[in-house]
């Protein structure tokens, strides 16, 4: 049964966030209620508007502003934690997808093998870093940035620890939702010089290792330029 009880309208009429986390019935998720919607509403464009304009004026030497598409699913907050099996991370205020600058920083960090580089960079225990990363926000577009995706668990007991791989077990879809579009990448870099190695850095990586969950399976890749 749902949560909380709400007429038909009134779902429709709820971003994302709510649905998942209000919502949706608990014993057949009707997912197609949330994917495929629209979320480019005037709000979330005037918002978005804002938001860019705000890093983009004025902006100091240092600053990396850039938009990037995804190519093909990103998974982003998959493994947060709620009543539903699978997460997604979206913007609290307008349900629309984000990506955790911490996220951002995590993956690029991830992708320094020198020590004394990436201290600098994105800090350690005894420092901080010189280089800060926002939220990226999804770039509003007619087309929903919300997809249905799945993956299947074939051998559940093996997983789980409580039994051996066998061609009898049956396997269990579970569905999730992914996400497409474009958004935008913003950090501060100490110079100028800094923020084109931090850019270099930020389309490397993401175009070839990508970003969120599933990465392996090729989620999370991204495109830039063009």
């Amino acid at each position: 049964m749902s949560r909380f009880y709400a007429l038909p309208h009134e779902t429709r009429r709820a971003h994302p966030g709510l649905l998942l986390d209000k919502f949706l019935d608990l014993d057949e998720p009707e997912w197609r209620e949330v994917a495929g919607r629209k979320l480019d509403d005037a709000v979330y464009r005037l918002a978005y508007q804002r938001w860019e304009s705000h890093w983009r004026d004025g902006a100091p030497e240092g600053r990396l502003v850039v938009k990037g598409r995804v190519r093909g699913r990103l998974a982003v907050g998959l493994g947060a934690k709620g009543v539903l099996e699978v997460g997604l991370r979206l913007n609290h205020s307008y349900g629309t997808p984000v990506i955790p600058g911490s996220a951002v920083k995590g993956v690029l960090s991830g992708a320094i093998e020198d020590a004394e580089l990436k201290s600098f960079l994105f800090g350690s225990e005894e420092s901080m870093g010189f280089v800060g990363f926002q939220d990226a926000w999804w770039v509003p577009e007619s087309k929903s940035p919300l997809a249905m995706d799945v993956m299947t668990v074939h051998h559940p007991h093996y997983y789980s620890g409580s039994g051996a791989p066998s061609d009898a077990d049956n396997p269990n879809p579970v569905q999730f939702l992914s996400v497409r579009g474009m958004f935008l990448f913003v950090a501060d870099a100490p110079s100028g010089a800094w923020r084109g190695y931090v850019e270099k850095l930020l389309m490397k990586t993401l175009e070839q290792r990508g970003i969120g969950a599933k990465t392996a399976a090729g989620y999370g890749r991204f495109v830039f330029g063009g």
